[in-house]
């Protein structure tokens, strides 16, 4: 009974199902994108909450260089993390490493590939563009799990920088450090 549907499935896997999966594959990109352009502003507005509650609190002046630099690893890193979610490295790198040899990379135009029209159009031409659009659909995945990665990562330095804010705005106000 499996074999039924598994044979019936792949009768019906064209095209535009494998077109589907690249549009979807390519939607949960621009969705990581903009979650972390929401969750960095976020971050900075936030920041400028907790700056104006732990402002009156006072410093002791020999541990004040000692808040600045915290604060700074503190306060920027999260927000390069989000950045770098913008912005993935090594695509090209695993693009060049993974790419079949029947493929012509047409899905994505590349003008140091294809220097003309008529180098881009020859390559269309004699693309298979099953493998075209599958290595599409996997090196996009790549990016894909590329970006999740750096979002969770960047969420977590932002919760973990929120907890070190509040320690020490409470280790100040309750006066450790006088």
């Amino acid at each position: 009974m499996a074999e039924e549907y598994s044979d019936d499935f792949h009768e019906k896997l064209d095209a535009d199902a494998l077109l589907a999966i690249l549009a979807e594959a390519q939607d949960t990109i621009r969705n990581y994108d903009t979650k972390a352009e929401i969750c960095g502003v976020g971050f900075i507005l936030a920041l400028g909450i907790v700056k104006q509650a732990g402002d009156s609190i006072p410093v002791p002046i020999e541990y004040a260089s000692f808040y600045v630099l915290a604060g700074w690893l503190i306060i920027v890193i999260p927000i390069i993390m989000f950045a770098l979610v913008l912005y993935p490295s090594r695509i090209d790198k695993l693009d060049r490493q993974n790419r079949p040899a029947n493929v012509q990379g047409v899905m994505y135009f590349d003008p140091a590939s294809f220097p003309d029209v008529k180098s881009f159009g020859d390559a269309a031409r004699k693309s298979d563009w099953a493998m075209e659009i599958l290595y599409e659909i996997t090196k996009v995945s790549l990016i894909r799990d590329k970006k999740r990665t750096r979002f969770l990562r960047a969420l977590y330095w932002a919760a973990g920088s929120f907890c070190v804010l509040f320690l020490s705005q409470m280790v100040r106000a309750n006066g450790v450090f006088q």
